[in-house]
């Protein structure tokens, strides 16, 4: 991370031969001074709702001038408590640009106040709207919302500053204005508005700066603003170093409670307890400089309007990354525990980052003087934040949204490209701020659609009203002309939210749900949940009845959305003309926009307090899915992997199916594999007599090596030909011989040797027909009676000799039972040792073949895998779908409901932009093929290793029945059943949380809409 530094060397500016005073209006640094003491004390939601009350006080008083102090505090009063009725626990938990919205729209909806006629009210709605276009700002960008969070926080606090100013100088002038305003609002924070400049600079939110050092320096322009710029840099030092010790902690976080769960045992509700605290602690300190960095940044602006200007930005754009990040870091320490709610998560952290990156690219498009050499120090040190964050948080971000990544890296290239425009190419400003704009649109997936509708031809005459009458005066120095010539986009604007928005280019016809050849993934994944609404009410409506399917289909939310969006803003920056516009205008682009809104709500809506039929169906349909794969994978093992062709007795190669350990090696005992059935005879091993075959002589007392390669071993996947013999052999066959124990009748003339009779039966093996035969197991056993079995005739032709094989005939078979209960019996284990490698490397051969297989199959369409994936694809593609429009709320602030459903370890679908399944099976079969021809060293995990979207070990299993039986079925199809699980645990919770009144859900970029539509009509019209 680089820092700033606040050295002279960076800094210090020559003195000026003849120095050129600065003027410093009193009463606008008073101002500013309460402002930020105002903004210290008043925070959160309190800070919101005391801006709008103030700024529709501030227009009471105006139109009431002789109003006592009792009307006074009485009315302020009243329009609190109107507020703090209001607004619901959900309310204060928004954003604090969509608080405003909704705060401004209770007040505009109960008579009693002057909201209407405010300027100011006007002033911070249009600040969030966005009233004031800059130059460089590209207009579908903005009609399309891309630049919402920007708009924000480069007009905040000039929105803010205009607020506190009109009340301050309000309060110096009226005792009883004065009175009321602390009575109701100030007194409660410890802010008094009747306070001195010197009083409001003795707050201790402010001794991060020493404000009179700089005032000092006033006859010294030159001086006065190095002295401001060098403590401009300390604080955003400061800033930068407590970034640092965030990003810390949440890797610490990350760790303990990953978004995927489940939770470590660090992971506790006094750990995020203590998460909070150190929170509250660090946005307090980020507020105190927040307020250092507004009083700097005023001081500035006093010598410098444009240098004071863009300090402010680059410091808003520091100060609100760095408290999104603290913000995140708390909140992430929640994930994964029973039951918890997240107001700040990784998607809403990123929104704020790009917002924040948005803000100050602008900088670079001003007309006015270029950047100095500290402006760009702090641009280059948040590109670097920027850069570190993404850098540290790649591998949370890939388990959160696997997109973010892809975004976030695209984001950084185009900052990157700021340097042409520090040279002055402020034609590629625009390039960039496009392309960054863009990219933070694509954060909301279902809103991302909309860059390829404005490309639509269908919406040409749109587009162009869009780039010429969105930010008129900005392009053209003056107002549009004449009210016909407004009409014209007022029109436009109006037709594409509710008409074209319907059309045949934007809608997929919802009778396409009622065709059982076309799949719900396939049109979803072509055209997007935006595109596709009224087909998944349709198909929502099947699924479960209590989902009521518009009679009339609604129209594209994206298009709606880029339409309505322009109609504000055209008319917000143009009130006299839309005054004269009747608001049943608005009010029909606003009933389109709530049906649509209100349908895609109905998707995730609770039913009797519980998670929905259609969320639950579809949880529990892609868990059938995954027990149908399972079933499936298991069949293709037994059926096509697990089989050997071996030849009847006419030469005909016959497809057996095997049962062995597939996968087993050397870390665990080989299970025996069945026997070949035992002939009733053994022969000799080298002649053609036969004996009968004792009891403790059979193919099941081989090793289990030996078993194990007759039983399964082929040397060829595919069929061979008729007739050929190739496969491994065993038999038994017997060697007599006799043990020689002594002679008699030396010297005499005969000569008798004695010995005992020896039998060994071989139990042998061989690889194939051409190999030699290989003893495997010897049963041995030796007669213990003595025999002549050689008679020597030195002086006559009397020689004689019993043959072991005579001597055998003799014994057998009634000592077949004393063989049989009194032999010993050896095992060849060198045999097995030099075996033990074919085996490995036969049993490997079959893995990767089977997850060949498999791989392979992932991209067909028919057979049982197919099929089933192709259920595990709807269900998880319809829940995704549903969830983005019926609970996206949710899906923004919950990390483990955004894991589950989309991150790096999401429930495992199987789509053509998402294989995850298909490529685990390949990843599977690539770990085999990096050993070569020899077998692979032993690894059990091997299927496992470096496996993108599977856990090893894998994920504790919440049901074990019906599994695969190989390592890597196994662990998807536990790992897809756990992280369901997970996933309806979260789906109850929101549930709960609605249940209660405690959460809301409507798409949110169309509820802002709606709501800023519905301000602006009140606003540009008296009735």
């Amino acid at each position: 991370m680089i820092t700033l530094t606040a050295t002279g060397a960076l800094l210090a500016e020559p003195a000026s031969a003849d120095p050129v005073p600065v003027p410093v209006p009193q009463a606008a640094l008073t101002d500013r001074a309460f402002g930020q003491v105002a903004e210290l004390h008043l925070q959160g939601p309190t800070l919101t709702r005391a801006a709008v009350l103030s700024a529709e006080f501030v227009q009471w008083h105006r139109l009431h001038p002789n109003a006592t102090a009792e009307q006074a505090q009485t009315q302020l009063t009243t329009r609190r408590q109107l507020l703090d009725t209001s607004l619901t626990a959900y309310d204060l938990l928004r954003p604090e640009q969509d608080l405003l919205l909704r705060s401004v729209d209770i007040l505009l909806d109960t008579p009693g106040g002057d909201t209407r006629t405010s300027p100011e009210i006007t002033g911070l709605v249009g600040a969030v709207i966005g009233t004031t276009v800059q130059p460089w700002d590209t207009r579908e960008e903005l009609a399309s919302g891309a630049l919402r969070t920007a708009q924000w926080i480069r007009g905040r606090d000039d929105a803010l500053a205009a607020v506190w100013s009109a009340i301050r100088q309000a309060g110096a002038a009226s005792a009883p204005v004065a009175n009321a305003w602390n009575a109701v609002l100030g007194a409660p924070a410890g802010v008094d508005i009747t306070s001195t400049y010197d009083q409001l600079t003795q707050d201790p939110g402010l001794s991060h700066v020493d404000l009179d050092a700089i005032l000092a320096l006033q006859g010294d322009s030159a001086a006065y603003v190095a002295a401001a710029k060098q403590q401009l840099a300390s604080l955003h030092a400061q800033l930068l170093g407590l970034s640092l010790e965030i990003r810390l902690e949440i890797g610490d976080n990350n760790q303990k409670c990953p978004p995927e769960g489940p939770p470590s045992a660090a992971c506790t509700a006094a750990a995020k307890k203590a998460a909070e605290d150190r929170d509250k602690d660090r946005q307090q300190t980020i507020s105190d400089i927040k307020a250092g960095v507004g009083m700097v940044s005023t001081i500035i602006g006093f010598a410098d309007p444009d240098a004071g200007k863009k300090s402010k930005v680059i410091g808003e754009a520091v100060l609100t990354t760095i408290s999104a990040i603290s913000k995140y870091a708390a909140a992430i320490t929640g994930r994964g525990l029973a039951g918890s709610i997240f107001s700040t998560a990784t998607l809403a952290m990123t929104g704020n980052v790009f917002g924040a990156v948005m803000s100050i690219v602008g900088l670079f498009g001003s007309s006015g003087p270029s950047l100095d050499a500290q402006i760009l120090a702090q641009v280059k040190a948040l590109r670097d934040e920027v850069r570190a964050l993404g850098d540290e948080m790649r591998a949370s971000f890939a388990r959160v949204e696997a997109q973010i990544n892809t975004v976030y890296a695209n984001m950084m290239a185009q900052f990157d490209k700021l340097n042409a425009a520090i040279a002055g190419n402020t034609a590629q400003i625009t390039l960039v701020q496009q392309q960054v704009a863009q990219l933070g649109l694509r954060l909301e997936d279902i809103a991302a659609t909309v860059l390829a509708a404005i490309g639509d031809a269908t919406l040409h005459d749109a587009r162009a009203d869009i780039n010429k009458y969105i930010g008129y005066r900005e392009n053209f120095g003056q107002p549009i002309p004449t009210y016909n010539e407004f009409v014209g986009p007022e029109n436009e604007f109006h037709l594409t939210a509710t008409q074209l928005a319907s059309g045949a280019a934007f809608v997929v016809p919802r009778t396409d749900a009622d065709n059982p050849s076309i799949d719900p993934t396939t049109v979803l994944n072509s055209f997007g949940e935006a595109r596709s609404i009224n087909y998944l009410a349709r198909v929502a409506s099947g699924r479960d009845s209590s989902m009521v399917e518009p009679s009339t289909p609604v129209g594209n939310p994206t298009v709606w959305n880029l339409g309505a969006q322009a109609y504000a803003m055209v008319m917000l920056q143009n009130p006299t003309y839309a005054a004269q516009v009747s608001a049943g205008r608005a009010a029909q682009i606003e009933a389109e926009g709530t049906r649509i809104a209100d349908l895609a709500a109905s998707f995730g809506r609770p039913a009797n307090g519980n998670a929905n039929g259609l969320i639950t169906g579809l949880v529990d349909e892609y868990v059938g899915a995954t027990n149908e794969l399972s079933s499936a994978l298991r069949a293709l093992r037994s059926n096509e992997v697990q089989v050997r062709w071996e030849p009847d007795a006419n030469g005909v190669q016959v497809k057996t199916l095997k049962d062995y350990d597939l996968f087993w090696d050397t870390d665990k005992a080989l299970a025996p594999a069945p026997a070949k059935l035992d002939e009733a005879t053994v022969p000799s091993c080298n002649g053609s007599r036969q004996i009968d075959r004792p009891g403790n002589v059979r193919y099941d007392l081989m090793s289990n090596m030996v078993r194990t390669l007759q039983y399964a071993y082929t040397p060829r996947v595919d069929e061979p030909p008729a007739g050929v013999r190739e496969l491994p052999e065993v038999d038994h066959c017997y060697t007599p011989s006799w043990v020689y124990t002594r002679s008699t009748g030396w010297g005499t003339g005969v000569v008798r040797h004695y010995g005992k009779l020896r039998l060994q039966i071989h139990s042998r093996f061989r690889l194939n027909a051409n190999a030699a035969w290989q003893n495997s197991r010897t049963a041995d056993y030796t007669w213990p009676d003595e025999q002549v079995y050689q008679v020597d005739c030195e002086l006559f032709n009397c020689d004689s000799e019993t043959t072991p094989d005579q001597a055998l005939t003799q014994k057998w078979p009634s000592g077949r039972y004393t063989f049989a209960s009194a032999a010993t019996a050896s095992n060849n284990t060198a045999l097995d040792t030099t075996l033990t490698p074919t085996l490995r490397g036969f049993l490997q051969a079959r893995q990767k073949s089977m997850y060949d297989r498999v791989r392979d199959q992932s991209t067909q369409v028919g057979g049982p895998v197919p099929a089933a994936l192709k259920k595990v694809n709807t269900a998880g593609r319809l829940l995704q779908a549903y969830t983005r429009l019926g609970l996206p709320n949710a899906l923004d602030s919950d990390d483990v409901l955004s894991a589950n459903l989309f991150g790096q370890y999401q429930i495992p679908v199987n789509m053509p932009a998402d294989a995850k399944i298909g490529n685990a099976y390949a990843k599977a079969s690539g770990n085999y093929a990096l050993c070569g021809s020899s077998p692979c060293p032993l690894d059990p995990s091997r299927p496992l290793r470096d496996q993108a979207s599977l856990k090893v070990p894998c994920e504790p299993a919440v049901d074990s029945s019906n599994l695969p039986g190989d390592p890597l079925g196994d662990c998807l199809i536990t790992s897809a059943r756990s992280r369901a699980n997970t996933l309806m645990q979260r789906y109850e919770v929101w549930a709960d949380q609605m249940t209660a009144g405690l959460h809301h859900e409507r798409v949110p970029w169309m509820n802002d809409t709606l709501l800023g539509l519905r301000i602006t009509t009140r606003l540009t019209h008296a009735n």
